[in-house]
């Protein structure tokens, strides 16, 4: 049993806020910012 695609968007999106509290503590860190904008794209959205 797989997720759906709303639990699916549910979950980058809590991980995305995750990352950015990550990058408010060390905002130079690249691989992050990288992930952020790999999550990002994942949404339907682009938010």
């Amino acid at each position: 049993m797989g997720m759906t695609n709303k639990q699916f968007q549910g979950f980058i999106r809590l991980a995305i806020v995750q990352i950015k509290r990550a990058l408010e503590k060390t905002p130079d860190n690249d691989e992050l910012k990288e992930l952020l904008n790999i999550f990002q794209s994942m949404l339907e959205d682009g938010d």
